[in-house]
């Protein structure tokens, strides 16, 4: 017996010798920032290299001379009109795409002939080059309107889609319970189809975002827009501003990270109020 506790005493647990030799861990916003930096260092590097290999700023500038670019634009006033015009117009577009998508996906799931109906037109806004789609809406309404449109077009297949599939992924036997109790339509909108929808629509907000922000740009460059980001990035191309052109590509990728960092914070809220809600019930 005295050998057995002279034996536990001298050798440490497996436990107590894991926990010895583990590694302390970062906090995650501290690795993830970290993981950024180091990132978005080796990517400049890449980039002063094939400048460095290059040797033509006219055709490829450095970063420093697309960094001394962008601070000269930030405070001017253009910057400010056409960064607020250009993001004003794609997300009307999109909160219509987002709006239009929703209310057609409800009444295609209840009433089978609408869900044909939309059908092809889904399938070609998804086989369309949008390229195309500029050029046609070119013809039937004015430059302002098309990047509107555009971003409308490129929101409403990926919604429509998605919240589709997860009308159509609410669980069976929960509409049995609903019917067996009588529940209203409302009661079914709430405890039902939100709560089953609510995962889908959330991705396809995330991923219909940076759709609608790229084709509504590409509107607005092959439409000249005005007062808009594509119309500069136009007007750099037209006169072989290289470092500016970069300069406004670089503004371009800023602000879609900023709106999909706020689309996923409001969706999260959402999808929280949502649960919440249905909890509560």
């Amino acid at each position: 017996m005295r050998s057995a506790d002279r034996n536990t005493g001298a050798n440490p647990s497996p436990d107590n010798t894991l926990k010895k030799w583990e590694k302390p861990h970062l906090p995650k916003p501290v690795t993830a920032v970290f993981s950024a930096v180091v990132t978005f260092s080796v990517w400049i590097l890449i980039w002063q290299i094939a400048y460095a290999n290059i040797g033509i700023s006219f055709i490829f500038p450095s970063p420093y001379q697309v960094v001394v670019e962008l601070l000269r634009l930030l405070p001017q006033k253009k910057f400010i009109i056409s960064v607020t015009g250009s993001m004003l117009r794609v997300i009307l577009g999109y909160l219509i795409g987002i709006a239009a998508s929703v209310a057609a996906s409800f009444a295609s799931h209840f009433f089978l002939p609408l869900k044909i109906f939309f059908s092809p037109f889904v399938k070609i806004v998804r086989a369309t080059p949008v390229a195309s789609f500029i050029l046609i809406c070119v013809l039937w309404m004015p430059s302002e309107a098309v990047p509107v449109f555009i971003a409308f077009l490129m929101v409403f297949p990926v919604v429509y889609e998605n919240t589709l599939t997860g009308l159509s992924e609410t669980p069976v036997e929960l509409k049995e319970v609903a019917s067996v109790y009588g529940f209203s339509r409302r009661q079914k909108l709430t405890l039902l189809y939100i709560p089953s929808v609510a995962p889908y629509f959330a991705s396809a907000c995330t991923t219909s975002l940076g759709l609608a922000w790229k084709a509504g740009i590409s509107a607005e460059v092959l439409c000249v827009t005005r007062d808009s980001i594509g119309y500069y990035i136009y007007i750099s191309k037209q006169y072989f501003e290289t470092a500016s052109l970069f300069a406004w590509t670089v503004a371009i990728i800023v602000l879609s990270v900023l709106l999909e960092l706020a689309i996923k914070k409001s969706v999260g809220a959402l999808q929280r109020a949502v649960r919440r809600k249905y909890a509560g019930k």
